[in-house]
């Protein structure tokens, strides 16, 4: 029986091409996503609007969610692709403006709203990133 001629010639250059494609992909694929975080703990008075202020980058398209965890259990805020939709919360709804570099406005705090703020940043190639805010809220005295 004869050898099929020229497969293994293809093989090599299939293979090739294939490797170069891969290594190509790999470039351009993006190298994850960052976040800043530059005020990670605020103090806030009762009624007072505070700004959960961040900053992401990612060569991709991002989706940004934020959560609330407190004594009184964790609530998911709001969630949006940028550029895209954005899904607050009913206990957020009229209370919480977002922006396109990832923060978020927070009007009116009462006590409940003192606790952890958790961001997480997903690019659309399933990278993503963490980042924590403490707000504490105090009375009027």
């Amino acid at each position: 029986m004869r050898p099929l001629q020229g497969c293994r010639g293809r093989g090599v250059v299939v293979g090739t091409v294939a490797l170069c494609l891969a290594a190509g992909w790999a470039l351009q694929t993006p190298q994850g996503v960052s976040l800043v975080v530059p005020q990670p703990n605020i103090n806030a008075t009762v009624a007072q609007n505070i700004l959960l202020s961040v900053e992401y980058s990612c060569r991709g398209v991002a989706t940004i969610e934020w959560k609330h965890v407190s004594s009184w259990g964790t609530t998911k805020i709001v969630e949006w692709k940028s550029g895209n939709y954005v899904n607050i919360s009913m206990v957020y709804k009229d209370r919480v403006t977002t922006f396109e570099n990832g923060s978020i406005q927070l009007l009116n705090v009462g006590m409940r709203d003192a606790g952890y703020y958790f961001i997480t940043v997903t690019e659309e190639y399933g990278t993503n990133t963490y980042g924590t805010i403490i707000v504490n809220v105090y009375g009027t005295n």
